[in-house]
């Protein structure tokens, strides 16, 4: 019999199966990145910190003006499912991003470079299943071009650029500061509203950590919600900001035109 995890990855593209995880990990009560959350209490609140006077939405909007600023960011979640380890990293910059998504043993990487991308999927035919909704072992460990063209550039290309990456980070609904806090080194204040419709929970809440030093970029994303009385809570964390990443065409690749998969 097939898990819910397992049927899901089998059927969504890489770019929106993170999202649909998240819902299935939350009802089975798995937590994202961390155990429960604690965070250290820094001096002040967010009324006297260089955000004094400012709602949480103009927060968040030059959270995301200082963002795009830095062109480029490092992305990273993580979870264990029924004993089977996931992992989603990004490394996004403005016009070229990569995004490796670990299932188990299963690897999937997208390489975006301006109006193409490639896609692998590490020494799996059930990736190469779960990606295209066809078996066809002889494209595992095989890069896969697809120009903007192609239908499928669409769904794999979300989330792995920049500015998309961005869309998924701001709390929907009232938002509500919180006191100045340390997350890790850093501190911040946090944000909170109702989930961003791209991280895939119906209800719970959502909150963005900003850091109150310059620049004041996202350092965090904390997104819960209450399972059979339990909170269950998921993070994901952004560091390398302005850090230029490399991402490189493959030496070799094949045209999706050129293979049996559907295009």
């Amino acid at each position: 019999m097939t898990s819910p995890a397992r049927s899901r990855w089998l059927t969504w593209p890489t770019a929106l199966l993170w999202r649909t995880l998240v819902a299935t990990a939350l009802t089975a009560g798995a937590s994202f990145g961390v155990g429960p959350l604690q965070r250290a209490d820094a001096a002040g609140n967010a009324a006297s910190t260089v955000f004094a006077g400012q709602s949480g939405r103009q927060i968040v909007a030059e959270a995301l003006v200082a963002a795009r600023a830095m062109g480029s960011v490092t992305s990273s979640s993580s979870t264990t499912i029924a004993g089977q380890n996931y992992s989603l990293v990004t490394q996004a910059n403005l016009a070229s991003g990569q995004q490796t998504l670990r299932v188990g043993t299963a690897k999937t990487v997208v390489r975006v470079i301006g109006s193409t991308l490639y896609i692998n999927d590490n020494g799996s035919d059930t990736a190469i299943e779960a990606q295209f909704g066809v078996s066809d072992p002889k494209y595992a460990n095989r890069w896969i071009e697809i120009p903007s063209t192609n239908s499928y550039f669409a769904h794999f290309n979300a989330f792995v650029l920049l500015s998309s990456l961005l869309s998924e980070v701001v709390p929907g609904g009232s938002l509500k500061t919180t006191k100045v806090q340390m997350v890790g080194k850093s501190s911040v204040v946090g944000v909170t509203g109702k989930p961003n419709i791209h991280l895939g929970l119906a209800s719970g809440s959502e909150t963005l950590y900003v850091s109150t030093l310059a620049p004041h970029v996202p350092v965090e994303l904390v997104a819960s919600d209450v399972v059979q009385g339990l909170r269950e809570t998921f993070v994901i964390t952004f560091t390398n900001w302005g850090k230029k990443f490399a991402v490189i065409k493959p030496v070799t690749s094949i045209a999706i035109a050129a293979t049996d998969l559907p295009s």
